[in-house]
């Protein structure tokens, strides 16, 4: 009997012991499908721990390399070490994951540990089974945090004459759903409007199924914004996700408590060349202000943006026990003088040249100053512009230019001089420009038997707006411009004039391969006496940039011996179809219509061609071959060459 007795609790022991090893990862979780977890304990662990990363997966997998076989896997485990078996060297294995796809196939992939040898050496037979025996319990714990706790496997591990394969039959079973998501900001974040945002997109919902990764993204958006915000002191208070198993809910509590704000302090500049009147200006806030990290970053943008500046170093410690954080900005000066010098070719230009220079600062002001010449066959150029930066210094700039242009080309010969002031101001995307220039030209055109001179006082403006994914190569983007100018008698001018022209270009990508191109141009001139209005000022087209297939210039309205004089009004259309075809390089096909012309109807000159493209780091560069249908002033081929930015 006594025995009887032991032989009984041996028993006993055993079947507690096998009953421990065999339950469930959620009872190891929480004792009882009625336990509540609370925030402080193993709910949240669960939480923190039901998602693998890929620095926690890893570790996972380092663990169970070395982990000894458990009482299921004994006998196997035994058989392993007395086994002689050697994996086959040509033996590969397959590993397929069904019935769930996504976020849950990816994480039923990274928990098995039996997925680590596909495409790699194949471990012998009684490892690789021991393995397979592991996997339903590893896709269970895989499909745990998206909600599924009632998930069942049908697995099969068969080796074929190609390998191993191992089949993984996964139904997910019922969602768990959110019953409660008590989400809450507590502190002076309360009432920030970047958190009231944060609430009210939050990625999960009552009646969702549970979500855990979704659950994380959420505690990790919270004490993002409160570092960007200056809620240096926050902390959750409550973070807890509590799973009844038997209701089959979840409930989520989560309560932020951000604290105080931080305020910015005084804001100093390190440098000894520029002004502080100046500097003091690039800020977008004050001392005082709530502290906001973008508020930082575009300070230390503007900055590096200008001219004036080699390194910029902002930094803004918070001091806890005032709440304030004093901005310090470290500044190291440029290069003050720049030169460039560049040789090109264009067909409409022949050979080209130009020298610059530019001094980037003149006096602690920040007064800076370019200067460019210019030569090609058909027109040279003097250029100098002096800039003053406006109350804004990242977006306003006064200026006083001076130049002299000279073209001869054919028939049509003048020489300009021009002198005057402009304000520029960047609005959003908008880049607004108003300017004021006094003009005298001397010009021969045409049939004139002598040389006649124009004298012009000329108030204009000019605005652009762009919206572009890329400025240099865009896939997406539309450019939208107007100009209006005149002139008066009454202001120092020789003939009354109005002069307005438009533009536009637009940019579509159908897929990674091709795009569309379109452009078009409207002009529109009102003068009391044309002969009076010089040639700089009249529309013209034709050409590399505008009807492609036609001389430079060479289409619009012509005198009594054929020689193009130029028009009062000017349309322009053109489409292009591009296509990549290798790497950088592609091909083109496009037509091209306009005409520069004085009635109300122009004659449409069109032109046809094809082109090749490689995309440079400065622009696309255009080699065209375009056909002109009309003749005259069309030619039967003509060669075009072109070579920057699409906008």
């Amino acid at each position: 009997m006594h025995h009887s007795g032991s032989t009984l609790l041996q028993i006993c022991l055993l079947l507690c012991c096998l009953s421990l090893v065999t339950s469930p990862l959620l009872a190891q979780e929480s004792p009882s499908n009625d336990a509540t977890p609370t925030a402080d304990n193993a709910q949240e662990s669960l939480s923190n721990d039901a998602t693998p990363t890929a620095d926690n997966t890893q570790e996972s997998e380092s663990k169970s390399n070395d982990a000894t076989p458990t009482a299921d896997n004994a006998q196997e485990s035994e058989s392993e070490s007395k086994s002689n078996a050697k994996p086959d060297a040509d033996d590969t294995l397959t590993v397929t994951v069904e019935g769930v796809d996504g976020p849950l196939r990816d994480n039923v992939l990274a928990y098995l540990e039996i997925n680590r040898y596909v495409d790699k050496p194949t471990p012998d037979e009684v490892r690789l089974r021991w393995l397979h025996n592991r996997a339903e319990q590893e896709i269970r714990q895989a499909l745990e945090p998206f909600g599924y706790f009632e998930s069942s496997v049908e697995s099969s591990l068969t080796h074929t004459a190609k390998g191993w394969v191992a089949l993984y039959r996964i139904k997910p079973g019922r969602p768990l759903r959110i019953s409660e998501l008590d989400v809450e900001v507590l502190g002076e974040g309360k009432r920030d409007p970047a958190f009231e945002k944060l609430l009210d997109n939050l990625p999960l919902a009552e009646g969702q199924t549970l979500d855990q990764p979704k659950y994380e993204q959420i505690k990790s958006a919270m004490e993002s914004l409160a570092t960007e915000r200056g809620y240096f002191n926050a902390h959750f208070t409550e973070r807890a996700i509590r799973v009844d198993l038997q209701a089959y809910q979840a409930a989520i509590h989560l309560h932020y408590d951000t604290g105080r704000r931080y305020r910015f302090g005084n804001i100093a500049f390190k440098q000894d060349f520029l002004s502080p009147e100046l500097l003091d200006r690039y800020p977008h806030f004050k001392p005082g202000d709530p502290y906001d990290v973008n508020q930082l970053l575009k300070l230390q943008n503007d900055l590096g943006s200008s001219n004036y500046f080699s390194q910029v170093e902002v930094n803004a410690p918070p001091d806890a026990d005032t709440g304030i954080a004093p901005v310090n900005v470290t500044l190291e000066p440029g290069k003050q003088r720049k030169y460039s010098a560049g040789l090109g070719y264009g067909t409409d230009t022949g050979f080209r040249t130009k020298l610059r220079t530019e001094r980037r600062w003149l006096n602690p002001q920040g007064h800076h100053y370019e200067a460019e010449l210019g030569y090609s066959q058909i027109k040279s150029l003097i250029g100098f512009k002096y800039m003053i930066p406006g109350t804004d210094p990242t977006t306003d700039e006064y200026a006083i230019v001076a130049g002299y242009v000279r073209q001869n080309n054919d028939n049509k010969k003048y020489e300009t001089y021009k002198i005057g002031g402009s304000y520029q101001q960047q609005d959003g995307q908008w880049l607004k420009n108003y300017n004021l220039d006094l003009q005298y030209e001397e010009y021969s055109i045409g049939n004139l038997i002598s040389s006649e001179h124009s004298l012009l006082l000329i108030p204009g403006l000019n605005w652009t707006w762009v919206n572009a994914d890329d400025r240099t190569y865009p896939t997406r983007g539309l450019l939208f411009g107007f100009e209006l100018r005149g002139a008066s008698t009454a202001l120092l001018s020789d003939t009354n004039f109005l002069q307005g022209l438009l533009q536009l270009r637009w940019i579509h990508a159908l897929n990674d391969s091709n795009r569309l191109l379109a452009r078009g141009s409207l002009g529109a001139t009102m003068v009391d006496h044309f002969n009076k209005l010089p040639p700089s000022l009249r529309f013209f087209t034709g050409g590399d940039t505008s009807v492609r297939g036609y001389d430079y210039e060479k289409i619009g309205p012509t005198d009594s011996e054929g020689t193009v004089i130029g028009g009062k009004n000017l349309v322009v259309a053109s489409l292009e179809y591009e296509r990549r075809v290798w790497g950088n390089w592609g091909v083109a096909a496009f037509v091209d219509t306009g005409d520069a012309f004085d009635g109300p109807t122009p004659d449409l000159k069109t032109g046809v061609g094809l082109g090749l493209r490689w995309i440079s780091p400065v622009g696309p560069l255009r080699i065209d071959f375009a056909h002109g249908l009309d003749r005259p002033p069309g030619s039967a081929f003509r060669f075009s060459f072109s070579v920057g930015p699409d906008l």
